[in-house]
């Protein structure tokens, strides 16, 4: 099992779960506005959470990633 950055708190958010069995998600480390959009086979997304120990995004930070998006989209900064 290998954990990237063992003592920071990582995220997910699953954005969409594809019919060929891909997931796509986003992943942060630390807060949720610094995230990367990845795509996985749904064994290995489960692998990947379970060796990096994820949460999903709570509410507030799916909230925070929305009006940050929005800001770099419309440069609203």
């Amino acid at each position: 099992m290998y954990e990237l950055m063992p003592n920071e708190k990582k995220f997910v958010q699953i954005i969409n779960i594809k019919e060929s069995g891909f997931v796509e998600f986003n992943f942060a480390v630390g807060e949720a506005v610094m995230n990367v959009e990845l795509l996985l086979p749904y064994r290995a997304f489960i692998e990947f959470c379970q060796n990096n120990r994820v949460s999903f995004f709570t509410k507030e930070q799916e909230n925070e990633l929305l009006i940050d998006n929005k800001n770099w989209k419309y440069g609203l900064n």
